[in-house]
């Protein structure tokens, strides 16, 4: 993959990882947060859902409801959705605790966790994907178990050691050709190399993947 391409994948996928905790807002105020302008950056036009930057706004929208202190945040008025990129990360959005293998816990509203394997910075995607031509389409088979829900609640995410990522807690998965699957818990690949991505396999075990970085 030659440079220009790369730059062009990177600048298509990259989502700034947000693991500070949130201040509890309503969903009404989320909304009307989302369809106003957001500021200008580096003398450019202001950006925002309308100027086709939808990531810019919901980023924006985590920073400015950080919350400061420990334990763990109240409920921040979104559902829990992980969209598998084409080619990139798995991008988490919602109430997470990510819960790490020496069994520290961290609080995210916002995640872009690796799929392909190769990331030096794991479990969070640092974009080697682009070298390592990860071609993983974001398809899945897999089927709804549960209703999806507007609701906000809360999802752990475990980090397995040499392993995939556990979840527990309603997940409503979703990729660009309209494809939809939520469930209650699951088991999701990080080695890259699952036959039924973006769920594991057990390919972790023939393959001798090391989640350390």
């Amino acid at each position: 993959m030659d440079d220009a391409t790369k730059r062009a994948a990177a600048a298509a996928l990259r989502i700034e990882p947000d693991a500070q905790p949130q201040q509890p807002e309503s969903k009404e105020t989320f909304i009307a947060f989302m369809n106003e302008p957001a500021p200008a950056r580096d003398g450019g036009a202001p950006g925002g859902p309308a100027a086709g930057q939808p990531t810019g706004a919901l980023d924006r929208w985590f920073r400015e409801r950080q919350k400061s202190g420990h334990g763990a945040p109240r409920l921040l008025e979104i559902p829990n959705e992980a969209m598998v990129s084409n080619g990139g990360p798995l991008q988490v959005t919602g109430n997470i605790t990510l819960v790490h293998e020496d069994g520290s816990v961290e609080y995210a509203n916002h995640l872009s966790l690796c799929r392909c394997g190769r990331s030096d910075t794991k479990p969070l995607c640092n974009e080697k994907h682009l070298d390592a031509e990860f071609l993983h389409s974001g398809k899945f088979s897999e089927i709804s178990e549960v209703h999806p829900s507007d609701r906000a609640s809360r999802i752990t995410m475990s980090l397995i050691k040499d392993g995939p990522i556990t979840f527990r807690g309603r997940l409503r998965m979703h990729n660009q050709f309209g494809q939809e699957c939520t469930k209650m818990r699951g088991s999701l690949c990080r080695c890259g190399q699952s036959a039924s991505k973006p769920f594991c396999d057990g390919s972790h075990e023939r393959t001798g993947f090391k989640s350390g970085r």
